[in-house]
């Protein structure tokens, strides 16, 4: 990933807690659309910009003793916390390493690519489907995951929600971002010469748990980017997300995730 000052979600540990949260609502769809593509018993996969380390560990478990994980990111404290939870729980086969997705270096090494909630956050988002594509074998592949954030919604119509939507986007865009890259997937796996495209859209939605809590955690995380790129003042940031919350606690709302992209292909 980019350097912190482009990332509009705040890091460290406490990004590493949103993102730990985030990966647990979606685990089941992830380890079923990796275990569909290549992540098989024995497997060498890539995680880039892997953030908390979940989709790294779970791909641990599925590879085995005789598979191996290379996980990546550009936040130094994300990767630390990371090799401290592997070690906690006894998982020798992953190796993580602080770099940009930028930098990869990597040439035909890996049966399988994969990234999640990455390029949205990135200015050149090609490069990095480009640099994924060398890192795999013949035959590899890539998978990316990745958000249309127009697609989100709640039930009733709340202002709150809406801001957030608004300010996500704005905040985004300011830094040359694209919040809503995921029907832009495909073009960017056929301009990188990747074989056999294929893709789905997922969107969980919830009236309760921690699914339901992701937006309001989400607009705490970026307050900071918001203030910093002058759309909104600190005040106003806060309303909103007390605002948020409440309509969040509401028994009676529904709230859903951004609509997920999911891109698959094969390197020829």
């Amino acid at each position: 990933m980019e350097p912190a000052r482009g990332y509009i979600i705040s890091g460290g540990i406490e990004g590493k807690k949103r993102l730990n949260l985030l990966a647990g609502v979606l685990h089941g769809h992830t380890q079923l659309l990796l275990q569909a593509n290549g992540l098989v018993p024995g497997a060498s996969f890539f995680d880039v910009g892997c953030g908390g380390g979940d989709v790294a560990v779970m791909a641990a478990k599925i590879a085995g003793s005789n598979g191996m994980v290379t996980a990546i990111d550009f936040d130094k404290e994300i990767i630390a916390l990371n090799k401290k939870d592997a070690e906690d729980k006894g998982i020798s086969n992953i190796l993580y390493n602080t770099q940009s997705a930028y930098d990869i270096s990597y040439h035909n090494q890996f049966d399988v690519a994969y990234s999640r909630f990455l390029l949205s956050h990135l200015t050149e988002p090609q490069m990095v489907v480009n640099n994924m594509l060398k890192s795999v074998k013949p035959g590899g592949r890539i998978i990316i995951e990745d958000i249309d954030f127009s697609g989100h919604f709640c039930y009733p119509a709340c202002t709150a929600f809406d801001e957030y939507v608004r300010l996500f986007t704005a905040t985004a865009k300011k830094r040359e971002q694209n919040a809503n890259i995921g029907p832009c997937l495909p073009s960017l796996f056929k301009a990188a010469g990747i074989a056999q495209i294929n893709f789905d859209v997922i969107q969980p939605v919830f009236a309760k748990g921690d699914g339901k809590q992701m937006a309001v955690i989400t607009m705490d995380k970026i307050k900071d980017a918001v203030v910093a790129e002058g759309l909104a003042d600190a005040q106003t940031v806060n309303s909103i997300i007390t605002d948020l919350e409440a309509f969040t606690n509401h028994p009676e709302t529904i709230i859903s995730l951004p609509r997920i992209f999911r891109v698959w292909g094969v390197k020829d």
